[in-house]
């Protein structure tokens, strides 16, 4: 693809096609789900104004995920995110509750561990089982080799499956 600017019918074709897919990614790392529609609006506020960057060496899924991804880090590295949103239990629950999807995605024992992984496993089990991304996929969003991603995928199996199993991970 070359250099372009994203024209109307193409940007509500993408926000058709992979809206619901970026909200989710959004919540699954942002854990609220008002912060969560925030970022994805800014995710595509960011594609249509970088959309001429896009070159096609990826495909448009991937580039718009990492995006995604970005954004979404940027949100957690955010002091008052940090500070006030993802330390306000009270205030968490409260908005989640009004969305029935995410509360019970939320009271699964197997999405809790999810959670609770480090980021870099927490980050790689979303995309491959819930966002259905390949390995190659997954390498490319997160910047890193495809051996990277499968040993981190089989390491992050490895310690899910020991919390499922009623262990704990000491580090």
């Amino acid at each position: 693809m070359s250099e372009q600017i994203l024209n109307e019918q193409d940007f509500n074709r993408i926000i058709n096609e992979y809206g619901t897919e970026i909200l989710r990614l959004c919540y699954l790392y942002l854990e609220d789900y008002q912060l969560a529609e925030d970022a994805c609006q800014d995710t595509f506020l960011k594609v249509y104004k970088k959309f001429y960057t896009f070159k096609g060496d990826s495909s448009e899924k991937t580039w718009i995920t990492r995006i995604c991804i970005n954004v979404c880090k940027n949100y957690l590295r955010s002091s008052w995110i940090r500070k006030i949103v993802l330390n306000d239990k009270k205030l968490k629950d409260s908005v989640i509750s009004d969305k029935e999807l995410f509360s019970k995605l939320e009271k699964s024992d197997l999405f809790k561990s999810i959670m609770d992984l480090k980021p870099k496993y927490k980050e790689i089990i979303l995309m491959y089982y819930y966002q259905q991304f390949t390995v190659k996929e997954i390498a490319e969003i997160l910047c890193i080799s495809e051996s990277n991603a499968y040993t981190r995928l089989s390491r992050a199996r490895k310690e899910l499956k020991f919390r499922m199993m009623g262990g704990m991970v000491y580090e």
